[in-house]
């Protein structure tokens, strides 16, 4: 009898442990260690994957951190997305992320792992470091937040890029490549999907109208923006808007973000 109620109890503790881990915010959890390292894992969008470490792939026509001068990656497995913090009196001093299996780290120092988190809790909290945290946490937040799995976070990054006053250049830029990467999946009838790719196979006048883009982005003065904003709206080459989008997300001109918005609400 005692035995049994000491495993009772035992149960009880483990599943009161496990309701106030739940009841803790994300970030409470993570200001909760202090000084270290913390780790969790969620699931990543489909078409996701990576080698674990440096790579990550976005469908075909996407490429984060080192890969081969090919675009490929020999390793590239499909999430979860892995997140690594390091936690200095409480605040986020930097984050490293990488999709697929777990990479040895032998003789790194201990790690406080909390295991998987919920897809939307970890974009969320990203997605507050973005609009809050300082220099280059900020910038590198935005990455993890687009990783996660059935998130739309446009509006977010639509404030990010807008605030000007307090967010970087650099933060403000990845929010508007981003946002051009969604707007460009809209207008193809492809919400939210960022894993598409461009066609395979490209005509001489979809690659000689996609060079003139390019060089419309290259005007100085932003005197290629009014092209670019025309070349967006009406040409019925789907692969040349998109490039049209990608180079107004380059430019950081208000105007191309205002065109997102347009897009997006759309």
């Amino acid at each position: 009898m005692t035995r049994a109620y000491g495993v009772m109890a035992a149960a009880i503790a483990a599943l009161a442990l496990a309701q106030s881990a739940r009841a803790q915010s994300l970030g409470e959890r993570i200001g909760a260690v202090r000084n270290g390292t913390v780790e969790f894992h969620f699931a990543a969008r489909p078409g996701v994957c990576g080698d674990g470490s440096e790579h990550i792939s976005i469908g075909r026509s996407m490429q984060l951190g080192r890969y081969d001068g090919d675009g490929s990656s020999s390793v590239c497995d499909t999430g979860p997305a892995r997140v690594r913090l390091r936690v200095e009196d409480g605040t986020v001093r930097d984050i490293r992320t990488a999709v697929g299996s777990v990479r040895s780290r032998s003789g790194e120092s201990p790690v406080t792992d909390l295991g998987a988190v919920p897809a939307g809790a970890a974009a969320a909290y990203f997605l507050g470091l973005a609009r809050t945290a300082n220099g280059e946490v900020s910038n590198r937040a935005i990455t993890p937040a687009i990783l996660a799995d059935s998130v739309y976070p446009w509006r977010e990054l639509l404030a990010v890029a807008r605030d000007s006053a307090t967010r970087s250049r650099g933060t403000r830029s990845s929010a508007e490549l981003w946002l051009s990467r969604f707007a460009g999946a809209k207008l193809s009838g492809r919400e939210n999907d960022l894993t598409a790719p461009d066609d395979d196979s490209v005509s001489d006048e979809s690659e000689a109208r996609t060079s003139a883009v390019f060089a419309l982005s290259q005007l100085r003065n932003h005197e290629g923006i009014p092209p670019l904003l025309e070349v967006a709206r009406t040409n019925r080459d789907p692969r040349v808007r998109r490039q049209a989008l990608f180079w107004l997300g380059q430019s950081g001109d208000p105007r191309g973000l205002q065109l997102f918005e347009e897009i997006l609400r759309g």
